[in-house]
């Protein structure tokens, strides 16, 4: 285990040690719907505990005793984001129809799980341009663990679209477009409110099976074989 895991895992561990009553779980996810929707909407810097607390409606005590800190809350959010986030996108084991096919449908998991979550996708690229200065640098460590999550997802359902090998280097750069893509789909779909994500997003499973050929074809592989990587 790398020490950047190992140091999310003793934090885990030790906000898992404060093990709070039904009421005391009702408080705790008041602290961080208030905290995230600050964030989201106003900025890291205006989350203060004591924001958090008016917008929560929750003793300032709960929120030190469960979290210690601002940073402490933050990183919680984060991580019930991320967890959220994955829970609600499928992991195919086996590929539906056509590759395209395939794709518009991990195409539309991934849409569905952000519109239900948006706060979480807008820190989390607010925080990929811009860490905060929390902690030890745990929440950019979030962030990043996240998006590797992601891009493992997408370079494994590329891999059972074209029945190719989830880490060959064509696999990997269709997988970051995807991922870039669908980052840029969601700030052009929260700028102008006129379009939607899914509408932005429509085109993209036509559009990695186009790119795949193209950088196939830029390797020499014909369209029938699988790439090694």
């Amino acid at each position: 285990m790398s020490r950047r895991a190992s140091r999310l895992k003793a934090m885990s561990d030790q906000r898992a040690a404060v093990t709070p009553n039904r009421r005391g779980m009702k408080s705790r996810e008041l602290v961080l719907d208030a905290a995230e929707r600050v964030m989201a909407t106003e900025g890291f810097e205006a989350a203060t505990i004591a924001r958090v607390v008016d917008e929560a409606g929750v003793p300032l005590s709960s929120v030190y005793h469960y979290y210690g800190s601002k940073d402490g809350v933050l990183l919680a959010v984060m991580q019930r984001g991320a967890d959220r986030f994955h829970a609600d996108v499928p992991d195919y084991e086996r590929r539906s129809g056509t590759a395209v096919e395939h794709l518009r449908l991990v195409i539309f998991d991934a849409i569905n799980a952000l519109e239900r979550h948006p706060n979480f996708l807008r820190l989390l690229i607010a925080f990929a341009v811009q860490p905060p200065q929390a902690g030890e640098g745990e929440v950019s460590d979030v962030v990043r663990e996240v998006r590797l999550m992601a891009l493992r997802r997408l370079r494994r359902q590329l891999a059972i679209a074209f029945d190719d090998e989830p880490r060959s280097r064509v696999n990997d750069r269709i997988a970051r477009l995807a991922l870039a893509a669908i980052d840029g789909a969601f700030v052009a779909a929260s700028a102008d409110r006129s379009i939607t994500l899914a509408q932005i997003l429509e085109p993209l499973p036509d559009a990695l099976v186009a790119a795949r050929r193209t950088l196939r074809a830029q390797r020499g592989q014909p369209e029938g074989s699988v790439a090694a990587g």
